[in-house]
């Protein structure tokens, strides 16, 4: 985890447990930097980043304020945020989530895995590819990558059900935050076939790197989503 990503991740915590409510000023960015020994650029980029997410608002010739969010929705927002950490079991409780695996292998790690996990060349990752069903029907393809030195014995039982729910509870490893990309393009032909799709079909590619409470990098992956079921929501503020 960047330094600007762990100290947006802690006033975000602040502000979700109401240590900073509603409308409350946050402390100015000289004491932002000396408390996180940070410089104000990366101060700056900690706040953009809470502003983006639609927590914060910056007030010329006034200051950083807590976003004044209606109570019910900050709520929601932050428990779908935290059921996401859990996986996809958890985001869809009570309901049949299943995993096909379709790859489960070690490797030398990419240059794009190596660069997202901080890896240094000739480190070996995980190479899972699997395909994720909800109630019998495809709805992403999920490509991971995943250091074998940090998650030993991974097995691929792991990965046709739960591969958070192991780092959780057998390697008693806490999921702290993740960072995403989601653009938006056609199919291929292999998504197209594993998700039931038209050739070219409009598909959500999220990447995404996840956190553990330590800040070190655990997975990167790269899922294709289907249309129906995938949704992005976020907060615009002026």
């Amino acid at each position: 985890m960047l330094k600007y990503q762990a100290i947006a991740a802690d006033l975000r915590e602040k502000i979700t447990r109401g240590i900073y409510q509603p409308d409350d000023q946050l402390p100015p960015s000289g004491e932002l930097e000396r408390t996180y020994q940070a410089s104000k650029m990366t101060v700056k980029h900690a706040l953009d980043y809470l502003e983006n997410a639609g927590l914060i608002v910056k007030r010329r010739g006034s200051g950083t304020f807590v976003k004044g969010l209606d109570t019910t929705d900050l709520d929601r927002l932050v428990q779908r945020s935290r059921s996401q950490l859990l996986g996809m079991s958890s985001v869809y409780a009570g309901r049949a989530v299943k995993s096909k695996v379709l790859t489960f292998e070690v490797i030398a790690a990419p240059e794009a895995a190596r660069a997202q996990l901080r890896l240094e060349v000739g480190s070996f990752v995980y190479h899972i590819v699997r395909v994720r069903y909800l109630d019998g029907k495809p709805l992403i393809l999920e490509k991971s990558y995943m250091p074998v030195t940090l998650l030993p014995n991974l097995r691929q039982q792991h990965a046709e059900q739960s591969i958070f729910s192991f780092v959780r509870d057998e390697l008693h490893l806490r999921i702290q935050s993740a960072h995403r990309i989601v653009r938006v393009r056609g199919a291929d032909a292999i998504e197209a076939a594993e998700l039931r799709l038209a050739s070219g079909a409009p598909v959500a590619v999220v990447q995404e790197t996840y956190f553990l409470a330590s800040g070190v990098p655990f997975n990167y992956s790269i899922a294709t989503h289907e249309p129906e079921h995938f949704a992005l929501e976020t907060v615009l503020v002026d």
